[in-house]
């Protein structure tokens, strides 16, 4: 704490007034950083819906790679944990409706499907960053939709709430 605000020349008490604790602090970056990237991949997508695209994630991954040092350290930091409630937007209205075209009615079972398409993508992710990004987004991005390949193009959009 004391670091934090020798580095950006305020006092405790005025860090206090803003953030509870540095998870706070942290939790207020990432939503921001989180805004500034769903921005530039939107003008980049030009409103493409499809958040498993290849395209999608080759631009999602660019902006990961534009930050690098911060996306490495809050994943091994912190994990997904701030990304889980856009997570259950994505669930309800991307994947419930496609598990169910697949014949899959059991909410549990969608469940396991989906944790483990997060947890992949995420770990894929976080390994390439750990590399420090030697391959190309978009030579990840084949990586990760081969990996994905079960998961069509044809999914519904993704609602706005995902991105907030």
């Amino acid at each position: 704490m004391r670091e934090i605000c020798e580095a950006t020349g305020i006092n405790r008490s005025s860090f206090y007034l803003h953030y509870a604790d540095i998870p706070a602090l942290i939790t207020a970056i990432v939503r921001e950083k989180w805004t500034e990237s769903v921005e530039r991949i939107h003008e980049e997508m030009h409103g493409d819906p499809n958040i498993f695209s290849e395209a999608y994630v080759a631009a999602m991954l660019r902006e990961a790679k534009r930050d690098r040092t911060f996306y490495r350290a809050y994943f091994e930091k912190f994990g997904t944990a701030e990304l889980e409630k856009g997570y259950q937007t994505l669930f309800e209205n991307v994947f419930k409706p496609f598990f169910r075209r697949l014949g899959i009615e059991s909410e549990r079972c969608m469940e396991y499907h989906f944790e483990f398409v997060k947890a992949g993508y995420f770990a894929v992710t976080r390994k390439w960053l750990l590399y420090g990004c030697p391959e190309t987004p978009e030579e990840m991005a084949k990586i990760i939709k081969r990996s994905m390949a079960a998961i069509p193009d044809d999914l519904p959009p993704v609602p706005d709430e995902f991105f907030i």
